[in-house]
């Protein structure tokens, strides 16, 4: 058996490259950038009104400020609204009526706040202006937040619609991103009834049981918007598998789970390395979860996971999960924090535990009431899991890494 930390570096040793592709900019949230990225066009584009008012001259703006009781009343000419400008340059003595956003005409001077004019007829096309504090106020400049070929994004951000916003601003249509990769699930057991199907008191009296394997790891995925294809309830036979891999050649990662222990109907390993793969570990030496298979063939990985669903829950979250944002990203992701312990916990056996726990206060964790591997109230009311090393005593009170379900 090998330790857990060994097999994380063993599966990141042997992921496959990741992939590139061009993408349209606003179908990207979520992807993380293959390339650095740098403005196309500067950002505002054009010199723009940043309140609603009264767009003056330069010199009539500069008369103003030189000596206000002189020149200020003006004839109101046009007006530039958003994305319908005035096309014309002011002249002394002329004004337009300009909205928030509208693009500031030629020779702009000033922008007068509707609150500083004051209108000298019915009409509104005679205004006098009551207020100005100094020339180009309240005119937000060309490229005053970025210029063309500013640099905005580095290479291995991971996208949100909020850094996407940006680059649609500037006037990134396409970028390269990693791409996600295609995983196929696979879950088996002759017990097994599908979870579409629900489950009813003949089945239980002739030992079947729901695939909430299927449900809650296809969940997941579908949750985090990855592409997967599924195949649940397959049985426990030899040849099962191998011709579900011999028709399944495209895939990035395959998760299958069940059928890894040494039972008499595990013929998963058998099956996984007849279709060519090459085991890389199997057996992990940690509670619950130890028969973890993991195998390799030219570009795809394969991960066995228990049938047990808190088993196979764990290790899709501790390993199977990073390892699909690793793929993706090039970095090993948990959604961790330190809390301090509610009780004394102790690790007195020979392999390291995953305790679900149950997050209080903010500030502290307590152990989750079931624990074990068959039980699926152990992850129903919980927020997520620690590691205890074998032998360890974590204290009251003491400080751990708690990891949230992702």
């Amino acid at each position: 058996m090998i330790t857990i930390k060994e097999a994380i570096e063993l599966i990141k040793k042997n992921l496959p490259e990741r992939k590139e592709e061009l993408r349209k900019t606003y179908s990207c949230n979520h992807f993380t950038l293959a390339e650095d990225i740098y403005a196309q066009f500067p950002s505002p584009y054009f010199d723009n009104c940043a309140m609603d008012g009264y767009a003056i001259s330069i010199e009539d703006a500069e008369l103003l400020l030189s000596n206000f009781n002189q020149n200020n009343e003006f004839e109101v000419i046009g007006i530039s609204q958003a994305g319908k400008p005035f096309t014309e340059s002011l002249s002394s003595g002329k004004c337009i009526q300009i909205n928030t956003g509208a693009k500031v005409p030629q020779n702009t001077g000033a922008i007068i706040p509707v609150e500083d004019v004051e209108y000298m007829d019915s009409d509104r096309l005679k205004i006098r202006v009551k207020n100005i504090h100094k020339k180009f106020q309240h005119i937000r400049r060309k490229g005053e937040e970025f210029q063309e070929n500013s640099f905005l994004l580095p290479k291995g951000t991971i996208l949100n619609p909020r850094n996407i916003a940006l680059l649609l601003q500037s006037g990134k249509n396409e970028i390269f991103v990693y791409k996600k990769p295609k995983i196929l699930l696979i879950t088996t057991g002759t017990e097994l009834i599908s979870f579409q199907d629900g489950i009813i008191e003949e089945d239980m009296e002739n030992g079947k049981i729901l695939d909430t394997n299927a449900y809650l790891l296809s969940a997941v995925l579908e949750d985090k918007n990855y592409e997967f294809k599924l195949y649940s309830q397959i049985q426990d036979e030899e040849g099962q598998i191998y011709n579900i891999l011999q028709n399944n050649n495209d895939y990035d990662i395959i998760i299958i789970t069940g059928g890894v222990s040494v039972g008499p109907y595990d013929y998963v390993k058998k099956d996984v390395e007849k279709a060519g793969f090459k085991p890389v570990f199997w057996k992990i030496k940690q509670k619950p979860g130890k028969p973890f298979y993991f195998a390799k063939k030219e570009n795809t990985v394969l991960f066995g996971l228990p049938g047990n669903p808190v088993s196979s829950f764990i290790n899709f979250q501790h390993y199977v999960l990073p390892a699909i944002k690793y793929l993706e990203s090039g970095q090993w992701l948990y959604n961790h924090i330190f809390l301090k312990s509610k009780v004394d916990i102790s690790n007195e056996g020979n392999r390291d535990i995953f305790f679900t726990i149950r997050i209080k206060d903010k500030e502290y964790f307590e152990l989750a009431e079931q624990q074990g591997s068959h039980k699926l109230s152990s992850i129903a009311y919980s927020d997520g899991y620690i590691i205890v090393p074998v032998g360890s005593k974590i204290q009251q009170n003491e400080s751990l890494i708690c990891y949230q379900w992702m």
